[in-house]
């Protein structure tokens, strides 16, 4: 990735290694957005070089705006239609959309067609990261040993067991960029 960068759409565990994937791939500039100024916090020390609060009036022309024109990428790491339409919104000619958060089933997106066209942009999906296991495990590995891919800095909270149901509570809340349950012998 080179030229005007990345925009992640999502602050969570995936937002967070989607803004580590581009800043190991050369972004030169890497965008967060989500709805909690503590994950944007979070999002900038996963590499992220600037913040928008997704309550942002008229997010998408605030992007293109910082971006200079539209992102080359944007990665929508939530799982919602709307949110999708934005990302794709955010590319700047020949851009690319990665839709990677899981929608409802029946949730949908709009893009204005013309765009795939005029604009050569691409909205695409990606699922498990579109993995090759072979391939990418011995280098994300690799990226952690190197202490370039940051793991252990994503668990932002640890529970007993006892302390379950606050873990799933804080889940559904999205309190933690990933939360983990140790289980004590």
């Amino acid at each position: 990735m080179t030229g005007v960068g990345a925009v992640v759409f999502g602050c969570g565990d995936v937002g967070l290694n989607a803004i580590q994937g581009c800043r190991i791939a050369g972004a030169a500039m890497i965008v967060a957005i989500d709805m909690s100024d503590a994950k944007l916090e979070l999002a900038r020390s996963f590499g992220a070089t600037h913040t928008l609060n997704a309550a942002t009036p008229d997010l998408v022309k605030a992007v293109r705006k910082l971006t200079g024109g539209g992102a080359d990428y944007a990665f929508e790491c939530v799982g919602k239609g709307d949110i999708v339409a934005q990302a794709y919104g955010v590319l700047a000619k020949g851009g690319k959309a990665v839709a990677v958060g899981v929608a409802a089933p029946k949730d949908s997106t709009t893009i204005r067609t013309g765009s795939l066209t005029f604009e050569e942009k691409t909205l695409t999906g990606s699922y498990f990261g579109s993995a090759r296991p072979r391939q990418n495990f011995p280098r994300l590995l690799a990226l952690y040993r190197e202490k370039r891919l940051k793991l252990d800095e994503l668990i932002t909270r640890r529970y007993r067991i006892e302390e379950a149901p606050q873990a799933f509570a804080d889940l559904g809340e999205g309190r933690n960029a990933r939360g983990v349950i140790v289980f004590d012998k």
